[in-house]
């Protein structure tokens, strides 16, 4: 007789007796052998003996279906570890049956009597007693308990306890939602929160929204915010923010597509199981676990390497336009094989901002970034990054993470503890926030100013580590804790977070790429602890944009669709961002993950924008907000020159300053009588472009005359208030 048929015989038997045991236990009416059996199992296992027909129950249905690819396989180790549960609990329960129920009492007359855990158990638990004593028991049962669920369940002890920091999580959040509640209540008694600044009760102001959707102040009592003294209030989400509609979920079409990607790699000699499906808005993430096949050596697992290069073959079976292969998961047992889904669901900003995953985060540049395949709400911290990368084609989604971003600093921080420094050269993507009170100046559209701002920013964070010194702070966190704690060694003011946007790089490079290169990985590498971040955005992902020196300093990154994975490779230094379907999905490389996770961004339409913007143009156009930076702010606009865009035509725009030596080089023509451009070059020691560039500014000026076609020289047309020369 064979193995196989000797284990069949055994499950059949196990499974008929459990099946006949349990049927006695609960038959009022027992004959002389059922009776009997019934006493030996009390005597045996005590009140373990309820447990004992489900054990012999499973314990055959095992053995009967071992061959079943979803059966845990049939190993020694795993029948010792049930053997020593069912004793281990058989022991537990005689321990505290003697201890706190029938403290004192012989344990084996209780086992006589069927209680506790028999007299199994009672010889277990009182050889321990003797030995150990009752607190060396305790300690031993549970370590025996702990050893035997490693054996039968073939776990960790880590994954043992995994359910604890979910639980844990889940605490924090409701101590969290309990003590916002609290402080909503107190505060709703002393100061009500509005969609509009608060204002006396002899004066009113009125509101009203109009059809676009924002919100307009009108009223007396607008004058009596025009104070120095003032008080932001941030605006309320509920208000600002649109929820986004939930899709309905067919998870039939799933399940079909897991089979057929188990019969897909099976053709193709590469069996898995489907051990997991994850959805998400954008994609459906299907964990495969790879089986074991037959060889000549026995039963070997299928290598991953086989199943990730099945990734054009699933897709051709799957009917999908890309198909993106996770091979492995980090920190999971399963390959991941990413499907798009049929219908996308929108993943609004306001979804995000009230997820507990973004409410754990207490860091004012906290900001959200989308669900993941799983459809879990994701946030970050730019405080922690320290500098944000992202990158994409166009039309990718990467302007809208990029506003996305900017509504989540601008709803989570007031202007006394943010600035913000925007560089727009496309003129139409951040130009719509010029007048928010949390910029220091308008937003930069003149590519030949973006170098003198980023050198401002460079004084800034040197004047700010001066005053870091001075305090004996090492970061800005400690300097604004001091400030708060009303320290009479450190005087000034509180330094707000200075966040810089660039949103495109390629235009920065291209026209002064060693400044702006040195002054950006100078700001990378030192800012941080001034509190000065910076958020790079560009659509041309190249070696001479993105070099390895900006890189090495932004390890954040997040990319966007790209055309190659020649791309990918210089975002993220991995191929994987040219499977991406674009409208928002993106991977995410955080500084401290292996590997980048994919999510589908966040969306903020312009209706909620300019929601945003309108309510901080209303507190500014109430109140001037105090000067938050170091020293004030260099070169910045007044506040009585209102904001405007410059022109987009050159003919309307201001002329360009004068060159540092063109009065230098007027003196010159004037005392010499002439003018020539290798005059110039000769006494002013300068290049022939410059000198040449003179002479035209000369000639529109009217200061000289055309060029003589035989000599090339130039007359002087006025002297000004001198006289000629008299050799002229």
């Amino acid at each position: 007789m064979s193995l196989d048929r000797k284990l069949d015989i055994i499950g059949i038997a196990l499974v008929s007796i459990g099946l006949l045991t349990f049927l006695v236990m609960i038959s009022p009416i027992k004959s002389g052998i059922t009776q009997g059996w019934m006493m030996v199992l009390g005597w045996m296992f005590g009140g373990g003996k309820y447990l004992f027909p489900f054990l012999l129950f499973f314990g055959g249905l095992w053995l009967i279906l071992r061959k079943f690819e979803n059966i845990p396989p049939l190993e020694g180790e795993r029948v010792i570890g049930f053997a020593l549960l069912f004793i281990g609990l058989l022991a537990i329960l005689h321990f505290l049956f003697t201890t706190f129920m029938r403290s004192g009492e012989d344990a084996f007359r209780l086992a006589n009597d069927g209680l506790g855990g028999g007299y199994l158990g009672a010889a277990i638990s009182a050889g321990l007693e003797a030995a150990l004593g009752v607190a060396g028991t305790g300690i031993l049962l549970v370590a025996w308990l702990i050893i035997a669920l490693l054996f039968a369940f073939n776990i960790t002890v880590w994954d043992m306890f995994s359910w604890f920091p979910r639980y844990n999580t889940q605490l924090q959040d409701w101590i969290i939602e309990k003590s916002a509640d609290l402080r909503n209540r107190t505060g709703s008694k002393q100061q009500p929160t509005a969609y509009y600044p608060t204002v006396p009760k002899n004066q009113t102001v009125e509101a009203s929204k109009t059809q676009s959707g924002t919100l307009s102040l009108s009223g007396p009592a607008l004058d009596q915010f025009k104070s120095d003294e003032h008080v932001w209030e941030l605006p309320p989400i509920s208000q600002i923010l649109e929820s986004s509609q939930s899709l309905k979920i067919d998870e039939s079409i799933d399940l079909e597509r897991a089979q057929l990607i188990e019969d897909t790699i099976a053709s193709f000699g590469a069996p898995g199981r489907v051990v997991e499906i994850n959805r998400g808005p954008t994609i459906t993430q299907f964990g495969v676990e790879p089986t074991f096949v037959e060889t000549r050596s026995g039963r070997t697992r299928v290598r991953v390497g086989k199943i990730a290069s099945l990734a054009d073959d699933l897709a051709l079976a799957l009917s999908a336009r890309t198909i993106r292969i996770q091979a492995p998961v980090p920190g999971k047992g399963y390959i991941g094989i990413e499907v798009p889904n049929d219908e996308i669901s929108l993943v609004a900003l306001r979804d995000v901002l009230e997820s507990q995953a973004f409410k754990r985060l207490k860091s004012p540049l906290r900001f959200a970034l989308g669900q993941n395949v799983a459809g879990n709400a994701m946030a970050a911290d730019l405080a922690s990054m320290p500098h944000l990368l992202i990158a994409g084609a166009t039309g990718s989604g990467k302007s809208v993470c990029v506003n996305s971003l900017i509504c989540c600093l601008l709803i989570n921080n007031t202007p006394d503890d943010l600035r913000l420094v925007m560089v727009d050269p496309k003129r139409v993507e951040l130009t719509a926030y010029n007048g928010v009170p949390h910029l220091l100046a308008p937003v930069v559209v003149d590519l030949e100013k973006v170098v003198s701002a980023l050198q401002w920013i460079l004084r800034e964070m040197d004047m700010r580590y001066r005053k870091l010194a001075e305090a004996g702070c090492r970061n800005i966190k400690e300097y604004n804790a001091k400030i708060a704690s009303n320290d009479n060694t450190i005087k000034g003011e509180k330094l707000p977070y200075l966040v810089v946007i660039i949103d495109e790089l390629s235009d920065l490079m291209m026209l002064a790429p060693d400044e702006t290169e040195r002054s950006i990985t100078r700001l990378a590498q030192l800012a941080r602890a001034t509190g000065i971040h910076m958020i790079i955005a560009t659509q041309r992902p190249s070696v001479d944009v993105v070099t390895g020196l900006i890189k090495a300093n932004f390890p954040a990154r997040i990319a966007f669709a790209v055309a190659s994975g020649v791309d990918s490779r210089v975002i993220l230094d991995q191929p994987g961002a040219e499977r991406l379907l674009g409208r928002g999905d993106m991977l995410f490389q955080a500084p401290d993950a292996p590997a980048p996770i994919r999510l589908q961004g966040v969306f903020v339409s312009d209706n909620e924008i300019f929601n945003l913007t309108n309510y901080w143009r209303a507190f500014a156009g109430l109140a001037q907000p105090a000067p938050t930076a170091v020293g004030g702010v260099v070169d910045g606009v007044p506040s009585s020159i209102p904001l405007k865009q410059m022109s987009f035509w050159e003919e309307n725009a201001p002329k360009k300053p004068d060159d540092p030596l063109f009065d230098e080089s007027v003196d010159l023509v004037r005392r010499q009588g002439r003018a020539s451009i290798s005059m110039l070059q000769r006494r002013l020691r300068i290049g022939y472009t410059r000198a040449a560039r003179l002479i035209e500014d000369m000639e529109e000026r009217g200061i000289i005359g055309a060029p003589d076609p035989k000599t090339g020289g130039r007359e002087v047309l006025d002297y000004g208030p001198t006289a000629p020369p008299e050799d002229v």
